[in-house]
């Protein structure tokens, strides 16, 4: 099959933004300290102009953002950046919609999440109308942390069609959680030091100390985003061993990444991402039941245990003991908060609104002023997703969000029952203990909305149905399958039969 070329409007585009970009690096001495500004934007636009023409581009784009969030908005603090995730989800929505027209390609719209997905998102529209509302900004920044991330199942199913679609995902998690997961280290030796050097941004950081130390954070927005990528990562590097085809070396690179990810959350000083790890990790062991699995997460745990005591001696010691992780901090840090939320959707059963002031962040800085409020009787964190939804979106939110999330295992459960082999169940069992996992940790945190797992979780999501359905493909194309359903069937028990 002959590789698709890019329009010659849209290369000549390209080329022009590439352009720009080699004139803003040789005019770098006299932009008078706006040089990585520039070539950032410039770099930002070639990236939305490549997006369009591409709905790959826009996918391993937008995971790439994702997991350079943190860096980027302190790097340079502007609406752009705040809102790069944003735009570029955006843009890939954009270009699916017009393959959609283009080509009829609406799949994705016949997946099992898209009507919960569709009901909420509308709930949550209209919960920003809520009587406890006083700010409209406010509830628009609360609106987003409960449906920014929905849209990248649709992406992510659309382009994914092929096991080599699949790879490239994968091949791309692997690469920016070593990448992450090895800096992430560095900074727990280092400091914040060099960062404070490069933007007054980074000041932000100096909330993450921890003792004479830091409590690293790498590229993301806090610890607690970055012990969530290294915990999900890790999930999806194990997973992958089996799938992935290729030479044994790579499969011991995702093995290795692994090993490095265990370390990097360990230097993040978060536990929540310790029980994910520990829930999706036992989902995906459980599973698939190998020996090869056990096989590579021992060697993966050996691995850790040597990083760990070269480069991060006392990470685990210090936050991960019988003293900060028992039974009590556990049920404390997620019952106090369901029963929170419990109270309040107890109290006022439709919910006070999506304006709570959770999802503002940054915003409140750069768009305050008077415009953001929140109203007294609908402010405070409710740090457990479950409590926050029925704190404030009520009983029929509450109800809707729960549908949506076993809508997401459900049809993943579904795809792991329909593969046959190794490779494809592994895949997926490893997607399952990412959704798992995230399911746990939305216990105690807004797992969906924090980059990168939010996008991960839905990205999880899409994997987990599009490799049944290429295994399927695969299968009846080389078996040359009947039409008849029951003909089929046979033929496929007896194709597997005779392996």
């Amino acid at each position: 099959m002959r590789r698709r070329r890019l329009p010659p409007a849209a290369s000549l585009v390209v080329a022009g933004v590439v352009g720009l970009a080699i004139a803003a690096l040789a005019a770098g001495p006299t932009v008078h300290g706006q040089t990585m500004k520039v070539v950032l934007a410039v770099l930002a636009v070639g990236v939305f102009v490549a997006a369009l023409a591409s709905l790959e581009v826009a996918l391993l784009a937008l995971i790439i953002v994702a997991f350079m969030d943190g860096f980027t908005k302190c790097l340079v603090i502007s609406p752009a950046t705040l809102l790069a995730k944003d735009i570029m989800l955006i843009i890939a929505l954009v270009r699916w919609l017009w393959m959609g027209l283009a080509a009829q390609r609406w799949g994705a719209l016949r997946l099992p999440v898209i009507l919960p997905a569709f009901l909420l998102t509308l709930y949550c529209i209209a919960q920003m109308f809520n009587t406890e509302t006083a700010s409209p900004l406010v509830a628009l920044a609360g609106l987003r942390s409960w449906i920014i991330w929905i849209g990248v199942v649709i992406v992510a199913y659309e382009y994914i069609r092929t096991r080599a679609h699949i790879e490239r995902v994968l091949v791309l998690i692997m690469v920016l959680a070593l990448a992450t997961g090895i800096y992430g280290i560095v900074q727990y030796n280092l400091g914040f030091g060099h960062l404070y050097r490069l933007s007054e941004g980074f000041d932000y950081y100096g909330d993450f100390t921890w003792g004479t130390g830091v409590r690293a954070v790498s590229t993301f927005v806090g610890p607690g985003a970055f012990g969530d990528a290294m915990s999900l990562s890790a999930i999806f590097c194990i997973g992958g061993v089996m799938y992935i085809r290729g030479k044994q070396w790579f499969k011991i690179m995702l093995v290795a990444t692994a090993a490095v990810c265990v370390v990097a959350m360990a230097t993040s000083g978060s536990r929540a991402p310790l029980l994910g790890l520990v829930v999706g990790g036992l989902s995906l062991l459980v599973l698939v039941r190998r020996p090869q699995f056990l096989f590579g997460a021992i060697v993966a745990g050996i691995l850790a245990v040597v990083v760990l005591n070269s480069f991060a001696g006392g990470a685990f010691e210090a936050r991960y003991n019988p003293r900060m992780v028992n039974y009590f901090v556990v049920v404390s840090r997620s019952i106090g908060p369901l029963k929170q939320g419990l109270r309040s959707a107890l109290t006022r059963p439709l919910g006070v609104g999506v304006a709570t002031g959770v999802g503002v962040g940054r915003g409140l800085d750069m768009f305050g002023g008077e415009s953001i409020r929140v109203k007294r009787t609908a402010g405070g964190m409710v740090e457990n997703e479950y409590g926050r939804a029925m704190r404030e979106l009520g009983i029929p939110g509450f109800a809707l969000f729960l549908w949506l999330l076993y809508a997401v295992v459900k049809m993943s459960i579904l795809s792991f029952s329909r593969a046959q082999t190794i490779a494809s169940r592994s895949l997926i069992a490893a997607c399952l203990g990412v959704i798992i996992s995230t399911l746990a940790r939305l216990a105690v945190g807004s797992a969906l909305y924090l980059a990168p797992s939010g996008p991960l979780f839905w990205l999880a999501a899409a994997i987990a149905v599009r490799t049944a359905d290429i295994e399927a493909a695969s299968m009846e194309e080389a078996y040359q399958l009947p039409d008849d359903p029951k003909e089929r069937d046979e033929a496929v028990r007896d194709s597997l039969a005779l392996r």
